[in-house]
């Protein structure tokens, strides 16, 4: 109980001062997305945390992170107002009618892509969500997938267990996204080794990554809209992408894959 009134007090801390002095807070959550958000042991680096840095240069207001609290806290912050940013969502995560009610959305900052992996000369054909009908697949528990309708999951606790069940023919294919398997191949080495071995699969599914606003900045989002364009047209975005995800290409303004 003393941890959790200590953990209050410093979010209020955090949040009440950025009203005062026009600083816009936004969200940060515990719990790490690698390589977009991450989080360790409540430092945060990674492609969105590097982003909003930039973001901040560009705009005449102070952006200012929250202090790293669980997602379901922070959503409860924005529609209370008190984090004014959400980087970066789909819509589709947020697409409850309270949720909707209290956003904003800027143009796309990026583009998430999932794809399927599967064991060396396991692969099957795939064109449609349609095709995974009735297949085992790997997923990570408490995530959602497009097309899950139609197969079997099967949930790991990580990704890196997800990776495993596949490599080990306990699923017949599994669901990553691609800069996530990016940043894997060229950060761990487990996954390189011999029983983790797996074979990158096509692009099932694509999110648009934008930021979300709360409705009081109303007035603001052409400024933020101008501000994520620049970093995408000078170059910034594709090189924070290219430091954590090496290999993955940009396809252009807004499309980073």
């Amino acid at each position: 109980m003393f941890n959790v009134f200590c953990r209050a007090i410093i979010t209020v801390l955090l949040l009440v001062p950025a009203s005062q002095a026009g600083t816009l807070t936004y969200a940060v959550t515990d719990e790490s997305w690698v390589p977009y958000w991450i989080v360790e042991d409540e430092r945060v680096s990674g492609i969105l945390h590097e982003f909003m840095l930039a973001l901040d240069e560009r705009l005449p207001e102070a952006l200012q992170a929250s202090h790293p609290l669980p997602p379901l806290r922070t959503q409860k912050l924005f529609r209370e107002g008190l984090l004014q940013i959400e980087c970066c969502v789909s819509k589709s995560w947020r697409g409850s009618a309270e949720q909707a009610e209290s956003s904003l959305w800027t143009v796309p900052v990026l583009e998430a892509e999932e794809i399927l992996i599967f064991a060396p000369g396991r692969r099957f054909p795939y064109r449609h969500l349609e095709d995974l009908r009735g297949r085992s697949i790997a997923t990570v528990r408490g995530y959602g997938y497009a097309g899950s309708e139609y197969f079997q999951r099967n949930d790991g606790a990580d990704v890196r267990a997800l990776i495993y069940r596949v490599a080990q023919g306990h699923s017949e294919a599994g669901i990553l996204d691609r800069l996530e398997w990016r940043y894997l191949q060229h950060e761990g080495a487990q996954v390189q080794a011999p029983r983790w071995r797996v074979e990158e699969g096509p692009v099932i599914n694509r999110s648009q990554l934008r930021l979300r606003l709360h409705p009081s900045l109303a007035e603001r989002l052409a400024a933020f809209n101008a501000a994520v364009v620049a970093l995408q047209r000078d170059g910034t975005l594709a090189r924070i992408v290219a430091r954590h995800a090496p290999q993955a290409h940009v396809a252009g303004e807004g499309e980073i894959r």
